[in-house]
């Protein structure tokens, strides 16, 4: 028997799920942080670094828990646990995988896992300690306990992308020197600032489908979006540029990119100019054009979600369009109704508290992102009906786009209904491609007729 309960923030109202193991420590010798207020000293931070959906494969029973991945909370013990606990006395009350960081009295950090309360000096370390145990425990059950390879499979997936993601931030600093723009702007002092942002900032990088965001702020710098493939580590990074002058005006009007790296962003630089900037950040909010922004946004990673999966190409575009679609649809529908400006993990807990339906779509499409290499894709085979275990996915993103449409003023027919009224209706051979406007209320939808002929049509939202 454990002792699981929800206990206040010690600095605010939040209350934070704990699990204390078998009643080894009273409640009273244990205080908790929500991700706001986490300790710099004297503390277990944990994050969640597994998926919040578990799929039952089949078998009709999903999971779907809180918090979801990324979360963050702390734990500060006012009385040394029991020696056989150890740091792990008191967990969060979650059903996912976790990484530990234990900040000592000095401020300094040592890093355990789920797995195992043993202390590594780096958080890579302790990743590739995780590794290794689920490497001896593969060795170890795969002849008696089969059964337990999928779900060791799963976990070692887990890791894997986190150990991608960790070794990425260590060499960040490297991969500023092989960018030119920054090093001209370094070497002219031009350079303002430069604020990581987007899946790697969050903590939800993987590996192939994620690229890595770099806002640049530089005097003289023209406000538009670059990228630079650096061929060496197989890795693509987009540059939103900006100048110092640009900034306030994209913060006064909620432009999404402009919020995230001025509230969430992680600084890898920066002057005392921009400093003073992000100080007063928090000042400024998501707007209509926030909205509008985001609806635009989803409708181009919807069109290649849909179009990847009818005609199908490339594996990880349509992955990545299923992720980007849904989660840009649910940030448009928080502000919507009223909400805020969120990024990470945020969007999907505010959403699991407003739309859980919503939010359970969202979790099964984040898992299959996650595991994305796991599923059968059959690329260049054309599809007229949505079936199967990619088909349940491109349903769980229109699950969350109808309603989200409808909530804008505008009615986005079924994802089978359009490709239907091409195949009976327009003598349709095959699905070409699609281009939804939610700005001009169209959908534009080409088409491979049974003559050959690729025609056009245009659908009313």
């Amino acid at each position: 028997m454990c002792d699981c309960y929800w206990p206040r923030c010690e600095r605010c109202s939040e209350h934070v799920p704990l699990h204390i193991s078998d009643f080894c420590m009273r409640r009273d010798e244990v205080a908790v942080f929500c991700h706001r207020h986490l300790p710099r000293k004297s503390v277990v931070v944990y994050e969640l670094i597994s998926e919040a959906f578990v799929p039952s494969n089949g078998r009709g029973d999903d999971f779907y828990h809180d918090p979801p991945k990324g979360w963050r909370m702390g734990v500060r013990y006012k009385a040394r646990p029991p020696r056989d606990y150890g740091l792990q006395a008191a967990e969060p009350n979650a059903g996912a995988v976790y990484l530990a960081e234990y900040r000592n009295r000095n401020g300094r950090s040592a890093f355990f896992t789920h797995n195992a309360a043993r202390l590594h000096r780096t958080e890579l370390a302790a990743v590739g300690a995780a590794l290794r145990e689920i490497a001896e425990r593969r060795d170890r059950f795969k002849d008696e306990h089969p059964s337990i390879v999928p779900w060791l499979d799963t976990e070692e997936r887990v890791w894997a992308a986190r150990e991608a993601q960790t070794e990425l931030r260590a060499s960040l600093g490297a991969v500023l020197a092989e960018i030119p723009l920054i090093q001209e702007l370094r070497q002219s002092r031009r350079l303002s600032a430069v604020v990581l942002i987007g899946s790697l900032a969050n903590r939800d990088f993987v590996p192939v489908l994620s690229d890595v965001d770099l806002y640049v702020v530089g005097r003289g710098l023209k406000p538009e979006l670059k990228s630079e493939y650096l061929s060496g580590r197989e890795l693509e990074v987009n540059l939103i540029c900006r100048n110092p002058g640009s900034v306030r005006s994209q913060l006064r009007d909620g432009c999404p990119v402009d919020l995230a790296a001025l509230q969430y962003g992680e600084v890898l630089y920066s002057d005392a100019a921009f400093a003073a900037l992000r100080r007063g950040a928090n000042r400024y909010r998501a707007t209509p054009s926030t909205r509008k922004q985001w609806m635009t946004t989803s409708a181009h990673w919807l069109s290649r979600a849909i179009e990847n999966y009818f005609n199908p190409t490339f594996d990880f575009d349509f992955f990545a369009g299923l992720f980007h679609a849904a989660r840009d649809l649910l940030r448009a529908h928080i502000v919507g109704h009223g909400g805020g400006f969120v990024e990470g993990w945020e969007a999907e807990a505010v959403a699991q508290e407003r739309w859980p339906d919503l939010a359970e779509h969202f979790g099964r499409i984040r898992h299959a992102r996650a595991n994305w290499r796991t599923y059968d894709f059959p690329q260049f085979q054309d599809r007229t009906k949505i079936e199967g275990d990619l088909g349940q996915l491109l349903l769980s993103l229109e699950a969350i786009a109808r309603p989200v449409y409808r909530d804008y003023g505008l009615r986005l027919p079924t994802f089978q209904s359009l490709i239907d009224e091409l195949v009976k209706r327009r003598g349709a051979r095959s699905f070409h491609s699609i281009h939804i406007h939610p700005d001009d209320r169209t959908i534009l939808l080409s088409y491979v007729t049974r003559t050959g002929d690729v025609k056009l049509a245009k659908r009313r939202l």
